[in-house]
Parts: structure tokens; C-alpha cells; sequence
């Protein structure tokens, strides 16, 4: 059967072919007709003190230091257009000439601008054409640049002011200097709503200067203390939404989102995993708020967590263990497989052992009393005998002290023997203060075991609970032993309270506990 009939008209067959033709064509056109308008998604000429530099246009992405390039031009008599179709999303950007950062500029809706510059003084002889966004931009940053050199004539003026009035007179002028810039940035917002300039320069307000009144009943007494602080807390990203995908590219989201999690909500491990909970949450419905955000906070609880075992009520290591074990294993879609399966070994590592929980079981742990030490230096057969000693199920159980002591130790490492001793002294100031320890020799050999009881007889540490496990190794998982000497501290329940102590820092412990005591 063929396509045509006997008429030469066309059959449904070629039809079907000539609409399918005419809708590939259409296609094509629709195709060609989005290109010639994307071809030039943005398109920002440039004009620079007839320098032949090249330059970089670059944004932020939520902090000062971390610059992301987007395109570079050659300047051919200080002139040079930036063109391209991928696109630029609403946000702080800049130029970079011979690795230093020349000026910033705004990037709103509007993506096709020019911009006349001057190296001598960009703030004043930067002109826009095109770009209301920058027309704004600039003149907030002229009217900053003149206030900010009265707020600097003042505080000079307040450092060599020789009397108490004369600093109140210059505190009210600069307080004043402060308010105006504020009223001048709600202006410039309210005048500009429907520019991203306007999101940007809100930022700039600092939230609490809404704060309400505290409130009082009829005789003006106040009736609720910690109202500013819930209606601070509660309104922190008022100015700066760090939901918003638009302020991902400024200097300071993430100093907005750090200083909440470290200085507005209350400093304890508990209060912090929970309101990073709540934060990233919401931020799940966007992908790159999201990440910044986890990336943020763990990147910090992380470095905090290698420089400080606790920083006040707070345990970083706890911190970042929860924030990689519930959010960053689980969503970092970002992240290789091998660091995800490197990264969950490390929280496996470290999940038993975190200060605040119950130490963990160490199986066949076996004490040598003293007598059994001291008998050894005589007896050879005692000294070698890996079956001597007690063996407790759980040591937990038998703890009696206020504070326990926990050394993990190897009879060969040099630095574990000046360990010991000065851990030997150490429990002979504070043992009448609730100190005890335990020594947990690790190298669970015959040999081992030998060298060990002459080193406790060599030092005279009877009063000393010394032990080891000869016959399982599996606590040294559990107290993530990885170099020696490694020390825990116990409260009289078993709680680890510190970890990886030194000896010199059981003086400052227990003066900030008799301290506590008194008050």
C-alpha cells in the first residue's frame, strides 16, 4: 500500500508525515529562537582606565573569603564586554584584576548593564548605565563612605577627649551617626521593593533595633524578663533569611548562620544539635541552601573539635559526631562514597566514647592486687604469669571515687613512662580530693606483662588499680586507642566527664569543682 491515492491527494499518511515535518521545523525554530535570546544571558560592558588587564568576574558565596569566578575578559584599551548564557543568580558581585579584588557591584534581575570605572576612587567616579540595582547600590556606598569618616573623626575625638562629659557629648554624635545610617538604609529599601538591592542593603539593619519594650504591668513593674531575648532569638533572620537562595551570594551568610549557632541560642551541646536540627530541616527544600548550610556547620563543630575537648558547656566533638551521624551521612549527596563510608567509620569510632556517656564495658579486664606486684620481684613464675589477678565483669560497678582516672598505657612507649610518673603525682595531691585511677596496660603479651610489673615496683603505685586484658582486645575500639598514652576521666557513675587530658590539667578541674562546690 503506498501513501498516495489515485488522485494525487494526499492520504492520511502523508499527512501524518507533513504535520510531523512542519512540528520538527517548529521545533527547530522554537530551539534557534531560545538560543538567540539566551545566547546573551548576560551581557556587562566594562570600561577601566584604558588598562589592557585581564579581569575576573566573580561573587560571593556566603562568606568574605570564599570568591567564585565566573568569567574572565581581556581589556583592549581599558574596554571589554562579559558575555555569556549560563546564569548569573541575584547576588554581591565583583572584579578581580592581578589577583586583587577591585570593586563590588550588584546583580539583580537586570543582567545586561555597563559599568564606567575609575581605580582612583571607585566609590565616587563608578557610574551605571542600565543597572538601577547599582544606581542604588552606589549611592548607599557614598553616603557609607562619607559617614564612616565622621564615625572616624568622633572616635578619635572620644580617644583624646579628657573628660567625662566631653565622651558622652562625642558617644551621643556617634550613637546619632548610627541611627541615621539606619533610617537611611529603611529608606532605600522601602523605596526600592521590587529590587534585589533592597534584600541586600536590609541585611545591613541590625535586627535588634525593633526590639520592643519590655513588657510591664499598670505600676510599670516588668512582668516577663526574657521577652527581648525569646523575640531576639526569634526574629535573628529577620534582615538576612538564610532560607533565601538570593543571599547565598553576599559576604556574610554564613556569619549571620554562625554567630545564631554560637552566640544567640545558649551554649549547651544539647540546645545546639537541636536548633542545627531545625535550621537544616527547613533547609532541605532547597539543594544549595542546604548544603552550605551542613557544609558550615559541620566544617566549624569539626575544627572546633580538634582544637578543644569542651568550650564552656559545650562538647564539639559531640556536636559534630550528631551533625554526621543524623544530617551529613544520611543527605550529603555531594559528598564520594569513600568519604561517606570513611566518615562513618570515624563516628562509629567515636560514638562510644563521647564525653557525657556512660564509658563503655571493657571485657576480661583483669586486676593484679599489690601483693601479687609485689611478690613478682622475687618470683619469676608470678611475674610471667598472664593468668594472675581478678577478673572483673564490669569495672563500672566497682567504681567508688568521685572521679576516676582511666590511663591507657604501653609499658614500651617512652612517653607513657613520664606519663605515668607525673600522673603519679598528680594522684598523690588530689587522691584525698576523690581521685582514683585505673591503669590499663595494653601490649597483652608475657613480656609486656613482665616489663609492666617492674616499672609499678620500680615507682612504688600499689594504691594504684592496676589492670589489663590479655585475652580481648575489643575495648581498645571502644576508647578509640590509637597512640598512647590516652586518658578518661569518670564521674562516680562511670560518665566520661573529659578525655585525652593531660596531667597538668587535673589542677585546673578540680579547682573549677571546688569552686562549683562553694557556690
Amino acid at each position: 500500500m503506498t501513501c498516495f491515492g489515485v488522485n494525487n491527494k494526499l492520504s492520511n499518511c502523508q499527512l501524518n508525515m507533513n504535520i510531523l515535518c512542519f512540528l520538527k521545523t517548529l521545533i527547530l525554530l522554537s530551539f534557534i529562537a531560545t538560543v538567540s535570546v539566551f545566547s546573551q544571558n548576560y551581557e556587562i560592558a566594562v570600561t577601566l582606565n584604558s588598562r589592557n588587564d585581564t579581569i575576573i568576574l566573580g561573587h560571593f558565596f556566603a562568606k568574605n573569603d570564599l570568591m567564585i569566578p565566573d568569567d574572565t575578559v581581556v581589556l583592549k584599551n581599558g574596554k571589554g564586554v562579559f558575555r555569556g548564557i549560563r546564569k548569573l543568580e541575584r547576588g554581591v558581585y565583583f572584579f578581580i584584576s592581578d589577583g586583587k579584588k577591585l570593586f563590588d557591584f550588584i546583580i539583580g534581575d537586570n543582567k545586561k548593564f555597563g559599568i564606567v570605572a575609575d581605580t582612583t576612587d571607585f566609590i565616587n567616579l563608578t557610574k551605571f548605565t542600565s543597572s538601577p540595582e547599582n544606581d542604588v547600590f552606589y549611592e548607599f556606598q557614598r553616603f557609607n563612605a562619607d559617614r564612616g569618616k565622621q564615625f572616624q573623626q568622633l572616635n578619635e575625638q572620644y580617644q583624646n577627649a579628657t573628660s567625662d562629659d566631653n565622651r558622652n557629648a562625642i558617644r551621643i554624635k556617634m550613637q546619632e551617626l548610627r541611627d541615621e545610617r539606619i533610617k537611611y538604609i529603611e529608606k532605600l529599601v522601602d523605596t526600592n521593593k521590587d529590587l534585589y538591592v533592597s534584600k541586600f542593603l536590609r541585611t545591613l539593619v541590625p535586627v535588634e533595633t525593633r526590639l520592643p519594650e519590655l513588657p510591664k504591668d499598670a505600676d510599670g513593674n516588668v512582668t516577663d524578663q526574657g521577652f527581648q531575648y525569646r523575640w531576639y532569638r526569634t526574629h535573628f533572620f529577620d534582615n538576612l533569611n538564610i532560607f533565601d537562595p538570593d543571599m547565598l551570594r553576599t559576604p556574610f551568610y554564613e556569619e549571620k548562620l554562625m554567630e545564631f549557632i554560637t552566640k544567640v541560642i545558649p551554649q549547651y551541646t544539647d540546645t545546639i544539635c537541636v536548633e542545627s536540627s531545625k535550621i537544616l530541616a527547613n533547609a532541605k527544600a532547597n539543594d544549595e541552601i542546604f548544603r552550605c548550610i551542613m557544609v558550615s556547620l559541620f566544617n566549624h563543630y569539626a575544627a572546633l573539635a580538634n582544637k578543644v575537648l569542651v568550650q564552656g558547656l559545650v562538647v564539639p566533638e559531640n556536636v559534630w559526631v550528631y551533625l554526621a551521624e543524623k544530617w551529613y551521612i544520611p543527605y550529603a549527596t555531594w559528598s564520594t562514597a569513600d568519604y561517606l563510608e570513611t566518615l562513618k567509620k570515624e563516628v562509629e569510632k567515636k560514638t562510644p566514647n563521647l564525653i557525657g556517656k556512660q564509658a563503655p564495658p571493657m571485657e576480661m579486664l583483669r586486676f593484679l592486687p599489690p601483693d601479687h606486684i609485689k611478690a613478682a620481684v622475687l618470683d619469676t613464675a608470678i611475674k610471667f604469669d598472664v593468668h594472675a589477678g581478678s577478673e572483673i565483669q564490669d569495672f563500672r560497678k566497682e567504681l567508688k571515687s568521685k572521679f576516676t582516672a582511666i590511663v591507657f598505657w604501653d609499658y614500651s612507649c617512652g612517653h607513657c613512662k613520664t606519663f605515668m610518673q607525673e600522673m603519679f603525682q598528680v594522684f598523690e595531691e588530689y587522691k584525698n580530693k576523690g581521685l582514683a585511677v585505673i591503669t590499663v596496660q595494653t601490649v597483652n603479651t608475657r613480656e609486656a606483662k613482665s616489663k609492666w610489673i617492674d616499672f609499678v615496683n620500680d615507682h612504688q603505685m600499689y594504691e594504684w588499680t592496676n589492670a589489663w586484658s590479655p585475652y580481648n582486645n575489643k575495648y581498645k575500639d571502644l576508647y578509640d586507642i590509637s597512640s598512647t598514652p590516652l586518658l578518661y576521666l569518670l564521674d562516680e557513675k562511670g560518665n566520661i566527664i573529659l578525655k585525652k587530658m593531660q596531667p597538668e590539667h587535673f589542677k585546673d578541674f578540680f579547682e573549677n569543682q571546688m569552686g562549683r562546690n562553694q557556690q
